[in-house]
């Protein structure tokens, strides 16, 4: 049992009413991200077993490279569905210099190919098309803790309702702080969303902006 499932209401919930600070709670390793689509399900921890053994490999050895790995798909049924083409997103690059690349591929293989040191040097390695939109990642890995699928779900859906391009993704750090949302490429963390919040703080992160009521921190920067 999760901690979230042994408290009443979850963990999330008590952290609310504890009015818990939020600044400075971003991951301060996650210096470049590694997103890739797969529908699921995602089990608590560690990789599906349907993921090609190259891949399962790379996204393993991801953190070693301050690289943080990420499992997404889209937040409607078809994003729970067999897919063909899948997408990965790789992000990274110093503030003021941040860059995000897509890549469409029918075998993800391609993601055994990727070259992790190049990645976490901070220059774009070219494994996709560059974007110069941002994207939208919000937890809803409730395998991991419930309060993700509990507070994450509602908000990635409204999200998309709206027509925004956010994609429901695994494990972000901080469950206590659901819903967790994070903008790529500037990995700015936000938390503590809710519907009726979350629309106007992601508009803000898709113009670069922040929310300090939600905001937890940019991953990759050290608590100051």
């Amino acid at each position: 049992m999760s901690v979230c499932e042994s408290a009443l209401g979850g963990c999330a919930a008590l952290c609310r009413a504890a009015r818990e600070p939020l600044r400075d709670t971003a991951p301060p390793r996650a210096k470049a991200w590694l997103a890739v689509e797969h529908p699921g399900p995602w089990p608590a921890f560690g990789w599906p077993s349907d993921l090609p053994a190259g891949v399962v490999e790379v996204l393993t050895a991801a953190p070693a490279y301050s690289v943080r790995p990420q499992l997404i798909r889209r937040p409607d049924r078809e994003g729970r569905a067999p897919v063909g083409d899948r997408v990965v997103f790789v992000a990274g690059g110093p503030k003021g210099a941040r860059w995000l690349e897509r890549r469409v591929t029918a075998d993800l293989g391609d993601v055994a190919k990727l070259d992790l040191a190049a990645l976490a040097g901070g220059g774009p390695p070219g494994f996709g098309a560059p974007l110069r939109e941002r994207i939208l990642l919000v937890c809803t890995h409730g395998k991991r803790d419930a309060c993700c699928a509990r507070y994450g779900a509602p908000v990635a859906r409204e999200l998309a309702a709206r027509g925004l391009p956010v994609w429901e993704t695994t494990h972000l750090s901080g469950d206590q702080y659901a819903a967790n949302m994070v903008s790529l490429p500037d990995g700015t963390y936000h938390g503590r969303l809710d519907r009726a919040s979350a629309a106007e703080v992601a508009l803000g992160c898709l113009r670069g902006e922040v929310s300090p009521a939600h905001y937890r921190g940019r991953a990759g920067v050290s608590p100051t």
